[in-house]
């Protein structure tokens, strides 16, 4: 039991591991843009939660905001949200 939770904690995935998978999600979506690991650094705000058996990962560019969640080395990706507001579109 002590070894399986021993296991657990070694396998949280780090904020190297969050930032990896943020820059392949990127590439997946925006194929003409090629950023890098150190550019999406840089360019945007991010806050990395190690909870003892799993962590979180949030990052923010412009008005778009992603979250990742992490247990025993998978990542999993909540939908992005848009922080845009926007107004009623009204027809007259």
């Amino acid at each position: 039991m002590l070894s399986i939770l021993i296991v657990s904690v070694l396998l949280v995935p780090s904020q190297s591991d969050y930032f990896q998978r943020l820059e392949y999600d990127f590439r997946a979506i925006h194929q003409s843009n090629a950023l890098n690991r150190e550019l999406l650094e840089e360019l945007g705000d991010y806050t990395y939660r190690n909870r003892l058996l799993f962590s979180e990962f949030e990052y923010s560019f412009g008005n778009i905001s992603v979250s990742y969640y992490g247990f025993l080395n998978i990542i999993m990706f909540e939908d992005p949200i848009n922080r845009e507001v926007k107004s009623p579109q009204i027809t007259v």
